[in-house]
């Protein structure tokens, strides 16, 4: 059983319903953080399904924060791209995989296209740097920070496909401007030894909307 899986989406409604009828394991509750893509009658695979339909996008770092914010009692959450899909019981492998005291990266490409986080994690390291906007450079952060304060993070093998980079087809020309944003910025936290949280800034999220 998933207690809970989070699939933030920019664009794409046919690749996450795709995503979503590959699955084949119990799902508690689903909660799709719609940043722009507006989907409408999802399948249902989960006992409860909730869709949250943001005004602008919230970026991954803060789609990711705010699907753990609204489900705290979870053991853990299964986090999962859009534009991925499952094998056969390749869902099932993460839930036994999974962990509350560790970060479990699938053997997808990259193997943060799917994960499971660990509440004991979150309770430790925090939350994702909000700071790094809106894509890029949030897991090296994380992933980085869960090391620093002793945690595991297990490569485990499940399987996943993923179309990598799917969202970057309509908005190539602004990654150009936000992927060395972010990488400097995680360049900068590196040199520092900062393993915060970091700060969401208005300046910072004007300056490098995907909008």
């Amino acid at each position: 059983m998933i207690p809970v899986l989070i699939v933030p989406i920019l664009a794409g409604e046919a690749r996450l319903k795709n995503m979503l009828n590959s699955i084949d394991c119990a799902v508690d509750r689903l909660i799709v953080i719609d940043n722009g893509a507006r989907v409408r009658d999802l399948p249902q695979v989960a006992t409860e399904q909730y869709v949250i339909y943001s005004p602008e996008n919230l970026g991954v770092a803060g789609s990711w924060n705010l699907g753990i914010k609204m489900t705290p009692s979870a053991p853990w959450w299964a986090i999962v791209n859009y534009d991925v899909t499952w094998p056969e019981h390749s869902l099932a492998k993460l839930a036994a995989a999974a962990r509350q005291d560790a970060l479990v990266l699938s053997a997808g490409t990259p193997p943060w296209c799917a994960f499971a986080l660990g509440d004991k994690v979150v309770e430790e390291v925090g939350l994702f740097d909000e700071a790094i906007y809106p894509a890029y450079f949030e897991d090296n952060d994380y992933q980085r920070r869960v090391t620093n304060a002793g945690m595991d993070v297990v490569q485990a093998d499940v399987p996943v496909i993923h179309a990598n980079s799917s969202t970057l087809a309509e908005h190539a020309n602004r990654n150009h401007v936000t992927f060395p944003a972010n990488s400097e910025y995680f360049g900068e936290k590196v040199q520092a030894g900062d393993f915060s949280e970091g700060r969401w800034t208005l300046a910072r999220r004007r300056r490098l909307s995907w909008d």
